[in-house]
């Protein structure tokens, strides 16, 4: 495995920072009285980011040990990890100030909120490219893992801003319910691009097959059908679903009351469904880095 757990976390963390900073954005607009869940998101981006940052110049040996390495990430502009670099630093100014000014209670710039959408964006994206980019591991090397990628970031994002959200207020996270059916649907789309991802690649070569080979049903498959489709998929899809059903129930008996009646529940159903992503988004980046099996050139 050429990159290990570390480099997991951080594409896991930097994915999840910039799908709650599109999160907490999506809520500003759509529910504008949610203020519990857009301050979520927007205070745990820049701290979620900014640990993904440091496990980043821990694994590769920068900073004060050795900041040529750090000044490297900067000026290498042929490496993918340089733009991303950049996309990073971009999206955690604008995050950082998007924090702030909803620290200071004051009105955010809707120009830098702009931006920092653009750049959450990117990260998103750019936690694909950059392993997607060597073409020697034919498991990385493929033009779904970035929609992957984003799509699980997106998913992550909304399941730890209405995590931390619902454990301040448990009666917020039954406000947002267009939320809850867009998460759904991300999962639904994860599901399908994972298996779509795996049977396309799995007949591109035998060290692809290998890697396909060893999630399915060898060495890994026990933390993928269990971690990953389980408790990561599976598990959230049939308990949100359950959720906006009821949801849906009680808004046709009790119309103009919903609200009211979905605050008197818990919140198990929502503790156990964004637990079961995150846990699913972290595995999933760790098994594409440890499945990872290289091209045997002759």
């Amino acid at each position: 495995m050429v990159w290990g757990t570390t480099i997991a976390a951080y594409l896991f963390l930097a994915g999840l920072s910039a799908g709650a900073f599109l999160t907490s954005s999506y809520i500003s607009r759509k529910y504008p009285k949610a203020v519990t869940v857009r301050m979520t998101g927007r205070f745990i981006s820049p701290v979620l980011m900014g640990i993904g940052l440091l496990l980043l110049i821990v694994d590769a040996e920068a900073g004060l040990k050795n900041p040529l390495r750090f000044i490297y990430l900067f000026t290498n502009f042929s490496s993918v990890m340089t733009i991303g670099t950049y996309f990073i630093s971009f999206f955690m100014l604008a995050g950082f100030y998007v924090a702030l000014m909803e620290l200071l209670k004051k009105d955010v710039n809707k120009w830098v909120e702009f931006i920092g959408v653009v750049f959450a964006i990117g990260t998103a994206m750019y936690t694909g490219f950059l392993i997607g980019v060597i073409a020697t591991v034919p498991l990385w090397n493929t033009g779904i893992l970035p929609i992957l990628f984003v799509v699980s970031a997106l998913s992550t994002g909304i399941a730890g801003t209405l995590l931390v959200s619902g454990i301040v207020n448990k009666q917020v996270v039954h406000q947002v319910t267009s939320v809850k059916k867009i998460h759904l649907s991300l999962l639904a789309v994860e599901v399908f691009l994972i298996f779509t991802m795996f049977l396309i690649t799995s007949t591109s070569n035998e060290a692809a097959a290998e890697s396909v080979a060893s999630l399915v049903y060898g060495e890994y498959s026990m933390i993928f059908w269990i971690a990953l489709v389980a408790v990561g998929l599976l598990l959230p899809i049939i308990v949100e679903s359950l959720e906006l059903i009821n949801a849906r129930k009680m808004s046709q008996t009790n119309e103009g009351l919903q609200v009211a009646a979905a605050g008197s529940h818990s919140i198990a159903g929502t503790l156990v469904t964004e637990t079961s992503v995150l846990i699913g988004g972290f595995t999933l980046r760790f098994l594409i880095l440890a499945a990872a099996v290289p091209i045997a050139f002759l």
